[in-house]
């Protein structure tokens, strides 16, 4: 009888053992699930602000494309009417 309540002592205190280290692994796990977290955060709140950046550089091409198409009618209304002043001169 003796031996098997000492095998039980020493199961039952394994037991406890292992209920320590788990409690410890898991505060241990919250705390980078946190962490995780917060990075995530901020990882979505960069992605945000990137896409922004990016949608402001896409107007700005467009922009330069409007400008660039305007500037080569202009050269070819100009480059129209010097010829006209050369043919009068």
């Amino acid at each position: 009888m003796e031996t098997k309540l000492g095998i039980l002592e020493a199961k039952v205190m394994a037991a406890v053992g292992l209920i320590k280290e788990l409690r410890a692994e898991n505060e241990s796990l919250k705390k980078r699930c946190v962490e995780l977290q917060s990075a995530a955060a901020d990882a979505d709140e960069t992605i945000r602000r990137l896409n922004n950046e990016l949608e402001q550089a896409r107007q700005e091409v467009v922009r330069a494309d409007e400008y660039e198409e305007k500037r080569k009618e202009i050269e070819t209304k100009v480059g129209g009417l010097l010829e006209k002043l050369e043919a009068l001169g």
